[in-house]
């Protein structure tokens, strides 16, 4: 195997943490600065569709343009108690498949289920990520999530075909 080919296989590793990371950190991080250090200083968070909006209106979604607006989203949705440690919401990366592009950059798509468990534990929301990584002397970091919600609620029932 060339040094290429394990710098390659080093690098995933890196970004694979790094994608499992970040939804820990949302959940269960206290004070939010180890998940900040995730990001880039000039990342972007766009969500598509966020919860309780119209499907399919562009008004709605949220671009989080760097890091300062980031931290301010952040609180807000921890203000509001639905995300991190008190929430009792989960986030659930699977299907995780990583291309990096060159030394300094990579991508990754990505599918995702928020849980929640305060009562019982249901399926909240499922979707897919699109992250693009750059790589900093500090190592990889996410430069770009694009959140595209899937369907929200319980799961569909199969028809009987008895």
């Amino acid at each position: 195997m060339s040094s290429a080919e394990v710098q390659k296989l080093i690098d995933e590793a890196a970004i694979r943490n790094l994608v499992g990371k970040l939804a820990i950190m949302a959940d269960h991080d206290e004070d939010l600065e180890e998940y900040f250090d995730l990001w880039t200083e000039d990342g972007i968070f766009d969500m598509r569709e966020p919860i309780g909006a119209e499907p399919g209106d562009p008004s709605q979604v949220w671009t989080i343009n760097g890091l300062e607006e980031l931290k301010a989203n952040r609180k807000h949705l921890r203000d509001i108690g639905f995300q991190g440690p008190a929430s009792n919401v989960w986030h659930a990366n699977t299907t995780l498949h990583i291309t990096v592009l060159d030394d300094t950059s990579a991508e990754a798509q990505s599918y995702w289920v928020l849980m929640g468990s305060k009562e019982k534990v249901e399926v909240l929301r499922i979707g897919h990520y699109h992250d693009t990584f750059r790589k900093t002397e500090d190592g990889w970091k996410i430069a770009y999530r694009r959140v595209t919600p899937g369907r929200a609620g319980s799961a569909v029932v199969m028809p009987d075909d008895s």
